[in-house]
């Protein structure tokens, strides 16, 4: 391994400037020695995509705020990072990628290209009107904001969590603001439809108009958009987002012959090492939301679109780089998003997922306070927990606070297998300023309890 400061004359190239490029980028200048290239077709490099919504809501006051280290920074570190620049093509035989006709080579190569938006094909030819935008990136993000100015209607066309934090900040800013999602619940993924009518509640109060159950049939206007018809309903749109979700960006990946899996990522082995017909190519890594890696529930491929998930696979890669073998497991995939005033988390599997799955389910839920209810700035608290066969495999919070530090404590418990049993024997410190005498989420594992069978049962 070699010492930090030296050079060892090796060239790793980065394909990907995002959470997982730029954290590699930086660790192997600090401790392997490599000379690093990051090569990105995002105009900006190493800023928070997870910050913008919160720009649009004047959270944070412009964009700059959110770029983490600018390019002096890493210009000191001797680090070479090419914006706006793609990567036509990637040799393994020969080591090298090609970007225009322009071919270098690299003794080490990460790829960590990302997502990119997916957009419905009813909608596909539109989604090139003026004004009607995705977003991913900061130039999206600083488009977008141009827009919002002079805007009056904003229609949003999907209900993750990047839509509803759009829509609370718009509507919020005094924007009619009309959430759309094919799916008769939102936030889908990470809640079930009994915890995500809390958030729906919510949204409807702030003056969002939730429309679940329905997809858009088209987006009209000659130049720039006009409205979106819905349920042969026409919504005034001065601007459209479409955040429908994401599809790994892995063209490049998959035409150089590295395999695919069925996520649409791209498959590795536990260090990361990209894989070609079965092989490992120990060379190449990836990282990120383009890489598959595996539910530790379900035991089945997924994609991961969180930001500590991809600085885990960073921090993987690196030591890997630098000769410290180091593996990346399944993941429990705690997950939180803050909507306006409220916090919402999940971890672990859903209702629906465990349906889809096959795995059968026992479920507890309790509504509870987050202080004394005596204590002023108490708020209700909203907790849904999941078990199989007496283990705890997903869980769902929404509150105003603590949500963040439940969610990240039962991660950890999901990760040790803990029973239903041992949880109910669990120990919470308690004082009226921020806690009941009994935590919620132990009134939640009670609940489970009591439906289920005795020990040798489900």
């Amino acid at each position: 391994m070699v010492k930090r400061g030296e050079t060892s004359g090796k060239k790793l190239l980065i394909i990907g400037g995002g959470a997982v490029g730029m954290a590699v980028s930086t660790g192997a200048t600090r401790y392997t020695g490599y000379e690093v290239m990051v090569i990105s077709a995002d105009k900006h490099a190493s800023y928070s995509q997870c910050g913008i919504p919160y720009v649009f809501s004047g959270d944070i006051p412009n964009f700059e705020q959110l770029i983490v280290k600018g390019p002096e920074f890493f210009k000191e570190m001797g680090i070479k990072v090419r914006l706006d620049t793609r990567v036509d093509s990637i040799d393994l035989d020969n080591s090298s990628i090609r970007i225009g006709n322009e071919k270098l080579a690299f003794d080490k190569l990460v790829i960590a290209t990302g997502s990119i938006p997916a957009i419905p094909k009813i909608i596909e030819k539109s989604s090139s009107l003026k004004n009607v935008f995705t977003l991913r990136t900061l130039s999206d993000g600083i488009l977008i904001r141009e827009a919002l100015n002079n805007a009056k209607d904003i229609v949003i066309i999907g209900a993750g969590s990047i839509g509803a934090e759009v829509a609370i900040a718009t509507a919020r800013q005094g924007i009619r603001t009309s959430l759309l999602n094919r799916s008769n619940t939102i936030l889908s993924s990470s809640l079930d439809p009994d915890m995500a009518e809390v958030v729906i509640s919510y949204l409807k109060e702030e003056g969002v108009q939730v429309l679940t159950g329905y997809a858009p049939t088209s987006i009209n206007g000659e130049e720039s958009v006009i409205s979106v018809i819905v349920n042969e309903i026409e919504i005034p749109a001065d601007v459209v987002l479409i955040s429908v979700g994401v599809i790994p960006d892995v063209s490049i990946a998959s035409e150089s012959g590295i395999d695919i899996g069925p996520t649409g990522g791209i498959v590795t082995n536990d260090r990361l090492q990209v894989m070609r017909n079965g092989n490992v190519i120990e060379d190449v890594y990836s990282g990120g939301e383009c890489t598959q890696i595996y539910n530790f529930v379900t035991g089945e491929p997924m994609l991961s679109h969180l930001a500590s998930t991809a600085r885990r696979m960073a921090g993987v890669i690196t030591n890997n780089l630098g000769g410290k073998d180091t593996r990346f497991g399944p993941v429990a995939n705690p997950w939180v998003a803050v909507i306006g005033d409220l916090q919402i988390g999940s971890v672990g599997i859903t209702t629906a997922e465990a349906e889809k799955q096959g795995i059968k389910v026992v479920s507890g839920i309790a509504t509870g306070s987050t202080r004394a209810e005596y204590f002023p700035g108490s708020h209700k608290i909203y907790i849904k927990v999941l078990f199989h066969e007496r283990c705890l495999v997903g869980a769902q919070i929404i509150s105003t606070t603590g949500v963040k530090e439940r969610i990240d404590g039962i991660s950890l418990a999901i990760k040790k297998k803990q029973t239903i049993d041992e949880l109910l024997e669990m120990e919470t410190c308690y004082s009226p300023a921020v806690s009941t005498l009994q935590d919620p989420l132990l009134f939640a594992v009670k609940g489970a309890y009591k439906k289920m069978p005795k020990k040798g049962g489900q």
